[in-house]
């Protein structure tokens, strides 16, 4: 539970009070659940296993709220980006006061030795000690089969921003499955994140049925910070290059 007279956004506003600015929204709740979990910190949002690990979306609804209330400034990359302001600065030294020595000790550590951690490798320990599957194939052919509907049916739409983004995505996650050849807690956590990322755009497909017009004016940032973690996921596993590298090999692409 939370320390009294602390808002449950603290932890958000105290993340960004020593990191200045993060990247991401997958990376604040990577720094929320370690210091929930292993600095014992008193975090109240409650997290729960999905296809990239450790999540509880209200993180980053709450984050966009205290951005409209000005203390964070969000803005959209490859990914959503979030920096304090002088009045989140302001906020957090009002509590700050009431947050015990040695949890903030204990959360600064945190921040610092975890800055540098990919979330793919949070992944790979959240799964550590679970029981391998054993059906990786029958799921990339089941992955196979969505990617093979989803161009076929996205091929049809007219050509926009956004329907181009969608496609280039999907050929992508085409290649990936086509390339990777990870051991099993590896391979497990790639799946899950591509079948997590698919399933997003299987949404898209419903709610365009019919009126493929619409998709142009969708906003599709967390669609597309989805990709960009798919893509993460690809470098760190060395299967493929992200395609936001500014030194991005293009042959690295080209199907054999």
């Amino acid at each position: 539970m939370e320390e009294e007279g602390l808002p449950k956004f603290w932890s958000i506003l105290y993340a960004l009070y020593r990191l200045k600015r993060i990247c991401n929204s997958f990376e604040l709740q990577k720094y929320l659940y370690l210091a929930k979990v292993d600095g014992k910190a008193p975090i109240d949002y409650i997290f729960v296993d999905d296809y990239y690990g450790p999540c509880c979306s209200c993180i980053k609804q709450d984050a966009i709220a205290l951005g409209e209330q000005g203390y964070i400034k969000v803005s959209f990359e490859n990914g959503w980006v979030f920096e304090i302001t002088e009045d989140g600065i302001k906020q957090v030294e009002n509590y700050i006061r009431s947050v015990p020595v040695e949890v903030r000790r204990s959360f600064d550590l945190i921040l610092e030795k975890y800055i540098s951690l990919p979330l793919v490798k949070l992944r790979d320990n959240w799964y550590m000690n679970s029981k391998p599957r054993d059906e990786h194939e029958q799921i990339k052919k089941q992955l196979l089969s969505e990617i093979d509907l989803l161009l076929n049916e996205f091929s049809q739409f007219e050509s926009n921003g956004n329907s181009l983004f969608i496609r280039g995505s999907i050929d992508y996650c085409l290649l990936v499955l086509k390339r990777e050849n990870l051991d099993e807690i590896q391979k497990n956590n790639l799946l899950a994140i591509i079948k997590g990322y698919l399933k997003k755009i299987m949404t898209l497909r419903e709610l365009t049925r019919g009126n493929q017009k619409v998709l142009e004016y969708f906003c599709l940032n967390d669609i597309k910070e989805d990709f960009e973690l798919a893509q993460k996921a690809c470098v760190e596993y060395n299967v493929l290059p992200a395609l936001f590298d500014d030194d991005i090999d293009l042959s690295a692409l080209i199907e054999e």
